[in-house]
């Protein structure tokens, strides 16, 4: 009996101190909002390099704090929104973390300008979804096979003639920027700190393939180990997930909703979402699918009743930012699934800065 109550207790004693004592007390979320001028070249690369500096913010973490305090990493929230046809780009990070981000992006694109503490957008859309009003679909997305088998990401879109990256978001910008009065699709991934041992299921992997195709040599035998040829698409497997694990990564959960008013609302919204995400389909590598339990869809017994729930349900953990259950995704995923529009990608929907604003120089007197 101790053992099965505990099981029961340790989750909801979890939650308790991490929501009331450790967000409560110790740490505020703010919402930054991010506007990109109208001529900057912006390269996946860079984003890259921009997600994997928020490993940074890793702090240790004793058990005692951890069990009574509640207190756990930082975690971030990559947003892109597209509000009646307004797109727009926001990043959820703890205050702590505000400088870190800030930092961050304007090292790597220093034309941007970033607003602190904006107004979270989630209060323009009501908390009653679904109703006599409004009309939602959404999903959770998740990767179909083990996540050491990376999905196809940005250096896979590049151009091999002219050079330049055909943008997979490409669909997604352009389904937001169609949008009109009343619609909104809300496109999330949430980021916290991975396993420090995630790369052992990888490294496992590879080494169950390798034995598979190696016969070790008797006593008797004078030749030495036999080695079978291993098979091209065994070695690009091989390949592609020692890739995955050579890149710093993170924990992270992908969200999707497009909420709109009933007399607006487009059936043709999800599918084009769904297709938008099959472009990241990497052969017999990995591809993202709908999560059964974090999908809108319902059939069969009490189809309606167990909609409305998934709904209210889907909403809530959009507007929490609470990560679930979660894949691994390398920072170079991360930076397929969200960066700013390249330069192939004409979407002119987005709100662009009028003006390039300078920093003050460093020399630069102050009166007392």
């Amino acid at each position: 009996m101790p053992v099965g109550l505990y099981s029961i207790f340790k989750p909801v004693w979890a939650a308790y101190t991490a929501n009331v004592l450790f967000f409560g007390e110790e740490i505020k979320l703010t919402l930054l909002k991010i506007k990109i001028p109208k001529d900057m070249i912006a390269n996946p690369k860079a984003m890259e390099n921009v997600i994997a500096g928020l490993l940074g913010s890793g702090r240790t973490i004793t058990f005692y704090q951890s069990l009574m305090r509640g207190r756990i990493n930082d975690f971030f929230s990559l947003e892109i929104i597209g509000q009646e046809g307004d797109v727009s780009f926001y990043v959820l990070t703890p205050e702590r973390s505000t400088r870190l981000i800030e930092k961050l992006f304007y090292a790597h694109f220093p034309d941007i300008e970033i607003t602190v503490g904006v107004e979270d957008y989630f209060k323009k859309i009501p908390t009653t979804i679904p109703d006599d009003n409004w009309d939602m679909w959404g999903a959770k997305m998740i990767l179909a096979n083990e996540d050491c088998r990376p999905i196809a990401t940005y250096p896979l879109f590049e151009d091999k003639i002219s050079g330049e990256i055909a943008d997979p978001l490409a669909t997604i910008f352009e389904a937001m920027g169609t949008l009109g009065p009343g619609e909104h699709l809300i496109y999330q991934i949430q980021l916290a700190q991975p396993d420090p041992n995630w790369r052992k299921t990888g490294e496992k992997m590879i080494e169950d393939i390798l034995a598979k195709y190696t016969l070790s040599s008797s006593a008797e035998d004078t030749e030495g180990t036999i080695m079978k040829v291993l098979p091209y698409h065994k070695l690009e497997l091989v390949k592609a997930i020692h890739a995955k694990l050579s890149k710093p990564a993170f924990a992270s959960q992908i969200l999707i909703a497009y909420i709109a008013r009933r007399e607006v609302y487009n059936g043709i919204m999800p599918s084009t979402i769904s297709g938008a995400m099959r472009q990241f389909e990497s052969g017999n590598l990995n591809t993202f699918i709908t999560d059964k339990y974090y999908t809108t869809s319902t059939y069969f017994l009490m189809g309606r009743k167990r909609g409305w729930f998934r709904r209210r349900r889907l909403l809530k953990l959009m507007q929490d930012r609470d990560i679930q259950t979660s894949d691994i995704l390398n920072v170079e995923e991360v930076a397929t699934l969200f960066h700013f529009p390249t330069p192939m990608t004409k979407v002119p929907s987005i709100p662009h800065l009028e003006s390039k604003r300078a920093p003050a120089p460093p020399n630069l007197p102050v009166g007392e």
